[in-house]
């Protein structure tokens, strides 16, 4: 857990490694040690209604090579399943008490718009072959969490998708500052290989 101040809001930031099952235990205890004002996830506002109404929507998502080597690297340390279940799990347990999940991220038309600005076609090219090299690239595998972020080191080496990352912490550390103006404190639940990220934002406005 990261923990700061935001003005007079106390932010609590838990990383989870976005496919590992086992990830809903933090997210559990999390819920379990402290009653918050608001609640929010690293996703956009149409997919948190994707996960809340999942089991009535036909499975669409089809993912592509990077996903699956994440997805079997992933494995070593457990099972992996979509949507993610730490996100799913936050959005489940909030709806049974009538609590309301914030979307951080950015909803479907924005990131759209973003990633055909930052990503070029060279970039998207490259995928394919960013899938055969990042099943090869040597990751510290001691941990979940020290797995996916070398993991996310080989994936940004992509110019866009790096710029990308970016942008999406900055506008999730936004979200959250505007949150932080209204509520005394706040639960984000954001991926791990983003989580600092964000941290490090709020803490040159906190």
């Amino acid at each position: 857990m990261i923990s700061l101040t935001v003005g007079r809001c106390s932010v609590d930031i838990l990383p989870v490694v976005k496919g590992l099952i086992s990830e809903t235990d933090k997210v559990r205890s999390a819920l379990a040690a402290k009653e918050y004002e608001a609640y929010a996830v690293a996703l956009g506002v149409e997919e948190i209604e994707a996960v809340r109404m999942r089991a009535e929507l036909p499975e669409e998502y089809e993912p592509v090579d990077l996903d699956l080597v994440y997805s079997h690297r992933l494995s070593t340390f457990g099972k992996v399943t979509l949507p993610d279940p730490s996100f799913a799990y936050l959005i489940d347990e909030c709806g049974k008490r009538g609590l309301h999940v914030l979307p951080l991220d950015m909803n479907d038309q924005r990131f759209t718009d973003l990633y055909c600005e930052r990503v070029k076609t060279s970039d998207f090219l490259r995928e394919r072959g960013l899938a055969k090299r990042a099943f090869k690239a040597r990751c510290d595998m001691s941990t979940p969490e020290s797995f996916v972020i070398d993991w996310d080191r080989v994936v940004n080496r992509v110019k866009g998708y790096a710029l990308v990352s970016r942008e999406r912490e900055r506008y999730m550390s936004d979200q959250i500052k505007q949150t932080a103006g209204y509520r005394n404190s706040l639960l984000a639940v954001i991926e791990a290989e983003r989580a600092q990220g964000v941290a490090d934002l709020l803490r040159e406005v906190s």
